[in-house]
């Protein structure tokens, strides 16, 4: 069949493109959920220094 080898390369340049355009939007959505996990484990660290802050100058109030 003429032109069936350029279809092929059509095909293939295709699915390259196809894959890279999943790939960036994988790393897109791993790169937004690593910053919002990030900033949730700064707030949480920030709660229970708060948590211990109360915790030490009530302990020290009763004394």
């Amino acid at each position: 069949m003429p032109g069936a080898e350029r279809a092929e390369i059509y095909f293939i340049a295709a699915m390259m493109i196809l894959i890279m355009v999943i790939s960036v939007a994988a790393v897109f959505f791993f790169i937004k959920t690593y910053k919002k996990e990030m900033r949730d484990k700064k707030e949480r660290m920030q709660r229970k220094a708060e948590q211990q802050t109360k915790a030490v100058s009530k302990k020290s109030s009763e004394v």
